[in-house]
Parts: structure tokens; sequence; C-alpha cells
């Protein structure tokens, strides 16, 4: 995780970027005030990273019950090509979303 946050730091130092916390210390200000040193991260992060599919489908599935927005992913990287992978539960709105980042990514490949 530190050597993609460097990487990441390196190849866009315009990205408000921080490496490993806790979920409640991403999404909370106050508890990341507390519990995390030298964040440079302000307000809540956008963008959760998981260690692995199990984590990453029970936090989307927590926060598209939980969450007053919509939920957009999970995106499949890592590969050739990513891939965009809509649930049978998904909403229009989810639907267009999704499509929309499917675009964006091709027209920049």
């Amino acid at each position: 995780m530190r050597a993609a946050l460097a990487l990441v730091g390196e190849g866009a130092p315009e990205l408000e970027i921080d490496g490993e916390m806790r979920a409640d210390a991403a999404l909370l200000a106050a508890v990341r005030e507390a519990a995390v040193d030298n964040s440079s991260l302000q307000g809540a992060a956008n963008v959760l990273i998981m260690p692995n599919l199990d984590a990453a489908n029970i936090a989307m599935h927590l926060l598209t019950v939980l969450g007053e927005g919509v939920t957009v992913g999970p995106i499949l990287t890592g590969l050739n090509y990513p891939a965009h992978i809509l649930p049978t539960t998904s909403s229009v709105r989810r639907i267009v979303n999704m499509s929309a980042l499917a675009v964006v990514g091709a027209q920049a490949r």
C-alpha cells in the first residue's frame, strides 16, 4: 500500500490521497483527525480501495443500503480492460452512472 501511495503521489500530485486507514476514519473527518496522524484528506473520502473482493462486496452493499448517495461500482481493474459490474438490483441512475464511467474510460484509451 505504501508503494502504491508513493506511485500515485508521484504520478498525480494534485490528487488528495492518503494511505491505509479504517473505513470510519476515511468517511468521517472527526474520527480521522483523532485517529490518523498527518492525514492530507479534507472531508469524507469519495473512493475506497479494498484489500480483497470479499471486503469490497461487503462494503459496497453496506454503503448502498446505508448511504444517502448513489453508489457506483464495483469496477474490477488490474486486467487489460476494466470490468464494470452491475447487480440485477441496480437502479436506472446507477446504470447511467456506470455507463458514463465506461464511456469515459473507453474514450481515454
